[in-house]
């Protein structure tokens, strides 16, 4: 439309949250005009199966790992909230706690807003991988090579605000 390649594709913008079947046949699409993949990590995210699924996405389609960059971040201290933000997640998540979620990563244990949605994605998984302790190797293998090192005062001036209907989404709102 504008005559020129976008500077920037956000998931949350550019999928329709509600008709996923259709968002996951377009995925391929949508990320192959990608030529980098900026993994915003946060506290929750390997918990959320539609975030990951774009991550294995992107590189299933041929992409190198060296295109990928997953920068973790928690909340600043003074801003945490009050309580979880789920069960897994305690409600004052470190750095520490955002690393540790990547290296216990388990597609069996995330989740989807909606559970047909779960479905799907697992089914995908398992089509590609064979089984989810292979795919859960393969996440933590990412995870593990492609994590910035970002250091905590560094990730504390990131100034990070959730609404809670975004609880599911892979997008970060910045406040």
């Amino acid at each position: 439309e504008h005559g020129r390649p976008p500077s920037v594709w956000l998931d949350k913008l550019c999928i329709d949250q509600r008709n996923v079947q259709e968002a996951l046949a377009c995925l391929p699409i949508f990320l192959a005009g990608c030529d980098r993949l900026l993994v915003l990590a946060g506290p929750t995210y390997s918990s959320r199966l539609w975030c990951v699924i774009e991550l294995f996405t992107f590189l299933k389609m041929g992409a190198p790992l060296e295109r990928i960059t997953v920068l973790p971040f928690a909340e600043p201290s003074t801003r945490q909230r009050s309580r979880a933000v789920s069960d897994d997640v305690p409600a004052h998540a470190t750095l520490a706690d955002v690393a540790a979620s990547f290296a216990s990563f388990d597609a069996a244990q995330a989740r989807c807003a909606r559970p047909e949605d779960r479905q799907a994605l697992l089914a995908v998984i398992e089509e590609s991988f064979g089984s989810f302790g292979e795919f859960n190797e393969w996440a933590r293998h990412v995870f593990d090579v492609r994590v910035d090192g970002v250091h905590e005062s560094r990730v504390t001036t990131l100034e990070a605000g959730w609404r809670e209907e975004e609880r599911g989404s892979c997008g970060l709102q910045l406040v």
